[in-house]
């Protein structure tokens, strides 16, 4: 009983050594790419390294607001929009804030500029062609890229001007691209000034 006991000992022995069991080797995490080859994406790199392009494109395709809305209007993909505004309000009510404005030569139409807390929209990443859907692996990180674009908006375009309650009664100048849902047109700014 003990031989065989011994045997079957023996025989479970030798199949665990030729399961494979061996040396694992530990990645550090944020390191996995280096042994696989794969790189996780970067939404904040990318729209960080195509921002000074977009705003190009988008300022060198923006046509004037009153000119496109007494046109063919606003199409179902948006458009590049410029123009000067008299501010009405700068309004923190929601988390989205946004500049109530008059643009000049509209009339019967509510424009808001997004300016700062949540952005919504893919406006600015689908006024691009820097980047189209083929440059990203799948739809989850063409949606991050389009976020992404929006927090470069915040930091590069909208936080630098600080503002305030104080913007009531302003001029703004801006290029950006719009989108418009029945007669409200919401404008997300690629560059703007305020005096």
């Amino acid at each position: 009983m003990k031989k065989k006991l011994s045997l079957i000992a023996a025989a479970a022995l030798a199949v665990i050594s030729l399961t494979g069991c061996g040396i694992v080797k530990v990645v550090p995490i944020g390191q996995e790419g280096q042994f696989t080859g794969e790189v996780a994406f970067d939404s904040s790199a990318e729209s960080s390294n195509d921002w000074e392009q977009v705003v190009q494109e988008i300022t060198g395709n923006a046509k004037d607001l009153a000119e496109i809305l007494s046109g063919d209007g606003i199409g179902s993909t948006g458009a590049a929009v410029s123009g000067t505004a008299k501010i009405v309000e700068f309004n923190t009510d929601t988390p989205k804030y946004f500049l109530l404005v008059e643009p000049e030569g509209v009339s019967g139409k509510t424009v808001k500029i997004q300016a700062g807390g949540v952005y919504s929209g893919t406006a600015v990443r689908d006024q691009q062609t820097v980047k189209g859907f083929e440059s990203f692996t799948n739809q989850t990180e063409w949606s991050q890229y389009a976020k992404a674009l929006n927090k470069e908006v915040d930091a590069q375009v909208v936080a630098p001007l600080a503002l305030d309650e104080s913007a009531a009664g302003k001029t703004v100048t801006f290029v950006g691209a719009a989108v418009a849902s029945g007669d409200e047109i919401t404008i997300t700014p690629v560059s703007m000034t305020i005096e």
